[in-house]
This record gives C-alpha cells, sequence and structure tokens, in this order.
C-alpha cells in the first residue's frame, strides 16, 4: 500500500462493527463478532481511504467494562511503508496502541477487566496499566483509583463470575 506522509491512524469508538473489522474478527477467532456495543477499530487513514490495522471490543455491565475480541491485522500490517509501520512502532505497536487509547476513553466505569490466555496479548496488557487478580486469566485496569479494597474486591468477584469472556 502507498501511503503519503499525510496518512494519519484514527481510533474510534462506535456502536456497530464496520463489515471490515467483522471479517477480521471471524479470522481471528473463527466466530461472528458481538452485535452490541463498544466497538473500537483503528484505521490508518489516507487521501480519502482507510485501512483497518485492529480491532478490539468492550462490553459494559454498570460500573464495570469486560473488554476483549482484540485482534490485529497482521496482513495489512504487512502491506504498509517502512515510514507508517516506525510510526506504529514507536506508538508501541498495534494492540499496544489501541489498547491505551480505548481503554483512557473508557472514563464512565470504575474499572476494565480483561480475561486473556495469550502470553503477548498478556504482556502488552500490563504494559498498558492492567494488573493481575486473583483469578488465572482475569486482569483490572482501575479506573476509579478511589475505591476501597473492599469494592475493588466486588468488582472483581462481579468480574470472575461472568466466566471467560
Amino acid at each position: 500500500m502507498n501511503c503519503s506522509k499525510e496518512a494519519k491512524l484514527k481510533l474510534s469508538a462506535l456502536e456497530h462493527p464496520t463489515h471490515a473489522a467483522s471479517i477480521l474478527f471471524r479470522q481471528s477467532f473463527d466466530s461472528p463478532i458481538p452485535d452490541y456495543p463498544k466497538h473500537f477499530v483503528l484505521t490508518l487513514n489516507d487521501s480519502g481511504s482507510e485501512l483497518l490495522l485492529g480491532y478490539v471490543h468492550f462490553t459494559k455491565d454498570s460500573n464495570i467494562y469486560l473488554g476483549g475480541g482484540m485482534c490485529v491485522n497482521t496482513r495489512a500490517l504487512k502491506r504498509l511503508p517502512h515510514h507508517i509501520r516506525r510510526l506504529l512502532s514507536a506508538k508501541g505497536g498495534i494492540a499496544y496502541y489501541m489498547l491505551l487509547e480505548s481503554v483512557k476513553s473508557l472514563n464512565d466505569c470504575d474499572a476494565i477487566f480483561g480475561y486473556v490466555g495469550h502470553p503477548g496479548a498478556y504482556r502488552i496488557d500490563l504494559t498498558v496499566g492492567f494488573k493481575q487478580t486473583e483469578y488465572p486469566h482475569l486482569i483490572v485496569y482501575w479506573c476509579n483509583k478511589q475505591l476501597s479494597e473492599l469494592q475493588q474486591k466486588k468488582l472483581i468477584e462481579k468480574a470472575n463470575d461472568v466466566g471467560p469472556f
């Protein structure tokens, strides 16, 4: 793909997934994309064209979000010119940048939970600021830093009760 020097990365929060995100999700997980909000897509925009680079999903459950379904369009990444790959690398990579920016935008909750089993994804999650809970695979990002230990424990139990998500 040829990209101009004006090419821009854009993270968009969507109520409904794009067709391209649906295809990427199916290719990554062999299942349909969730049909409920909140969807985030990272695109490269250049001269009126848009290339999907990644996708992640968050489900709101009262005062928490459950996050998952992150996927990176590795085929698109391989086609990008060197200066765009350098830009992405400077931002920590597609998965890191997409997760960091989406988590920062979810400011209407006390915590964001992830259920992660992939070692690479786990490292990225920890770098973004997620913390391991006492439950295997369940991680948490505390948005509300004022919660007591008891309040945190209740939210962890609430997310754990959901099971894998």
